[in-house]
């Protein structure tokens, strides 16, 4: 498939888990994409398999919660590819600080200052690579902006106050920003995932290393056991976004999708 030929988009995370299935499925329908994350290292392997299956990637470092990083790396992917016509702002802020039971775990036990900083973390790491990105969409005429964030912004579960505080309020901006800026044919749309195997959440629950709450891990055993469908991959994932991405949906914006595999129905 070439739905995406000739198109230029930035993934942040995009060096494992939910971000490298994004990567390697707008790769395949012709994207040049540029993987964002903080090590060179870790993205060495996806650029491989993307340019063994005869896609076009790169590799621009930053961090998702500096302003600076942000404007560098969508002004470097626009000289070094013409333009940026696709954000997908995968990358969280703090992972590690969301798993903590200080962060997520009953809201009468939570430490609501830690909680405070993790909700403006997260949020501006969604938002920053968006807003660096838009004079170059702008100057492209149009583009697609998609935000991945959790399914625990639409559907309430304990102990995920934080959670619920910075994905609902990405839910409810993506909506404000859509308006603003449908007069410039930009796209703005949400993908809300809950438990994704093969990623770093995954990952901290079921791995020999896991650390996480008992409360945590009952949770998500919970959800695995429930999926209709099954739990997703990255990759489904990123067949949701390349969509999101894609002419197909270019009718499509200000909307929240929910590929849960029937888990939850909105």
């Amino acid at each position: 498939m070439s739905s995406l030929g000739g198109k230029v988009a930035i993934v942040t995370g995009g060096t494992g888990g939910i971000g490298k299935g994004i990567a390697l499925k707008l790769a395949a329908r012709g994207a040049t994409v540029v993987i964002n994350g903080r090590s060179a290292l870790k993205a060495e392997s996806i650029l491989a398999e993307i340019q063994q299956a005869g896609g076009a990637a790169d590799f621009l470092p930053g961090d998702v919660r500096s302003k600076s990083d942000m404007d560098a790396l969508a002004a470097e992917t626009a000289r070094r590819y013409g333009g940026v016509d696709i954000v997908v702002a995968n990358a969280g802020g703090n992972d590690d600080e969301a798993r903590s039971p200080q962060v997520r775990g009953p809201f009468a036990n939570i430490d609501l200052a830690r909680v405070a900083a993790l909700v403006a973390e997260n949020t501006v790491a969604k938002l920053f690579p968006a807003q660096a990105a838009l004079p170059y969409m702008r100057q492209r005429g149009s583009g697609s902006i998609i935000f991945v964030t959790s399914e625990g912004g639409r559907v309430p579960t304990r102990g995920q106050t934080a959670v619920s505080t910075f994905a609902g309020g990405l839910i409810r901006a993506s909506k404000v920003i859509a308006k603003e800026l449908a007069g410039d044919r930009i796209r703005v749309n949400c993908v809300c995932v809950t438990i994704v195997r093969d990623s770093p959440s995954w990952e901290a629950v079921f791995g020999e290393d896991s650390k996480v709450s008992e409360q945590h891990r009952k949770q998500y055993e919970k959800i695995v056991a429930s999926c209709p469908l099954g739990v997703a991959g990255p990759q489904d994932i990123g067949q949701v976004v390349a969509f999101l991405a894609s002419d197909e949906s270019a009718y499509l914006t200000g909307a929240t999708i929910s590929p849960t595999g029937g888990l939850t129905i909105h």
